[in-house]
Parts: structure tokens; C-alpha cells; sequence
């Protein structure tokens, strides 16, 4: 998952984003507010007022991800994280893209 400030072009975000190569291939994340996911599909009594894109990867290079997405505009860098569950951990770990901006 990538969460980041809902002031962010969210839609610029997808965009850039697909240019990051997995495998050779796009990277392919979708936001829990695509427009193709029934509204409020997650649940709860409230909609969502965040922006979380969620994939799934096999293998996926966290390393090169995280400096690719440096390397992207972001007007709120502080607020970019990306939330993860690797292969055989139990709970998952929650990265700041730009630490120093904290």
C-alpha cells in the first residue's frame, strides 16, 4: 500500500507510478477510490478522506521502488509512505519515503 496527502493529484500519482518497472512489466496500483470498486467497499459508517493505492507483488524491490518514488514530484513528501507485508512476516511495516522530511 502507498498512502500519502490527499491534496496530492491522485491521478498524476497512478500515472507516474506506472512508470516504476516491476519485473519489466508497469506497475500496476489501484486507489481504494477507483471509480471501477463499489463506493465505500471497505466498510465502516464514513468514506475514506485519505489517498491508499494497494498492489500486490511477488518479489518486489522495495529499495528500488522507494528511489524511484524519491525521485517523484510530491508536494507533501513527508506524508508519502509506503505500508508492507513481506513473504512469511505476520504484520506489516510502515516505511517513510523521505524520513528526513519529518
Amino acid at each position: 500500500m502507498i498512502t500519502f496527502s490527499s491534496s496530492e493529484d491522485e491521478v498524476g500519482i497512478i500515472k507516474s507510478l506506472r512508470e516504476y518497472k516491476h519485473r519489466g512489466l508497469s506497475f500496476h496500483i489501484v486507489s481504494v477510490e477507483d471509480e471501477q470498486l463499489p463506493k465505500g467497499w471497505y466498510g465502516g459508517s464514513k468514506n475514506l478522506e485519505c489517498s491508499i493505492l494497494i498492489g500486490a507483488y511477488n518479489h518486489l524491490h522495495l529499495k528500488s521502488l522507494i528511489e524511484f518514488m524519491r525521485a517523484m514530484e510530491w508536494e507533501n513528501p513527508e506524508d508519502v509512505q509506503l505500508i508492507v507485508l513481506k513473504q512469511w512476516e505476520s504484520k506489516f511495516r510502515i516505511i517513510d519515503v523521505f524520513p528526513e522530511e519529518q
